[in-house]
């Protein structure tokens, strides 16, 4: 199969996965913009937090980038890795959908003294990307909501004049999901690899495992949309022995992988 063939089915298997993913079709059920999605999701942060998230994968990408570096975190969100980049970038793009995310993006920045970080609200596409110029990394970090991969990786390709990184996640899907939202062909870090490749870049992928800890009730509210209730989900996990019971309440055991997708453009 040809690289045009190969990206194209790459394509669409991506938009199908893309399609079935929670967060694509709360979109298109309720007809909300991102930021409206954003909006009625206020324990964004607290819950990452829990999730240990982003954890070493920020700094091993932080290492990645030399110190002076001017760079653009698409879907920077509250500033997961914007933040720590900018704290040795000389400068930081932070581009992102939701007006509200920016604004607390701002808010995280003044309270850490940070001033180097121009905001952008904008989905990312063409006229995004020639709305902020180049920059010498690009970085998305879950941020790959677009159902055209190759224009998105492609637009950060065209931005980035030294590398793009992208961070997806990887390994197993959670058992729960499949029991709770039904059996689909889960959306990982592969297609991202496998579409550079299509593209003619060799990507180097590096994985950093989390394990934590969320409240039962965190868990139960993440699933609501799903096909189960909170009793026949707490019995799942019971059974399947991810309860732990503690002075504080009881908390289920969870753990995510997430893979680091790194490619050097070298337009120095």
């Amino acid at each position: 199969m040809s690289g045009q063939h190969l990206a194209e089915a790459i394509a669409r298997e991506w938009a199908e996965a893309l399609g079935a993913s929670t967060y694509f079709r709360v979109l298109q059920r309720d007809g909300c913009s991102h930021d409206e999605f954003w909006r009625s999701f206020p324990d964004y942060d607290a819950l990452m937090a829990r999730c240990g998230y982003p954890g070493a994968v920020a700094g091993r990408l932080c290492a990645l980038v030399p110190p002076g570096s001017t760079v653009l975190d698409i879907g920077a969100g509250t500033g997961a890795f914007t933040l720590p980049l900018a704290r040795t970038a000389a400068s930081v793009v932070a581009l992102d959908p939701s007006s509200y995310h920016l604004g607390v993006l701002r808010q995280k920045a003044a309270s850490a003294g940070i001033a180097n970080l121009r905001y952008v609200e904008a989905v990312w596409g063409e006229a995004a990307a020639s709305a902020v110029g180049p920059a010498d990394y690009a970085v998305a970090a879950y941020s790959m909501i677009d159902p055209d991969l190759r224009g998105f990786l492609a637009a950060m390709i065209r931005c980035a004049k030294k590398g793009v990184f992208l961070v997806y996640r990887a390994g197993d899907p959670d058992p729960l999901n499949a029991f709770v939202r039904g059996e689909h062909r889960p959306i990982d870090y592969l297609y991202i690899e496998r579409m550079l490749g299509a593209m003619g870049y060799e990507p180097d992928v590096a994985f950093f495992r989390r394990g934590y800890l969320l409240p039962v009730d965190a868990v139960l509210e993440r699933y609501r949309d799903g096909r189960r209730d909170a009793g026949e989900i707490r019995a799942f996990l019971s059974a399947s022995g991810r309860i732990e019971s503690s002075p504080s309440g009881e908390a289920v055991r969870c753990t995510t992988t997430d893979a680091l997708v790194s490619v050097r453009t070298g337009r120095e």
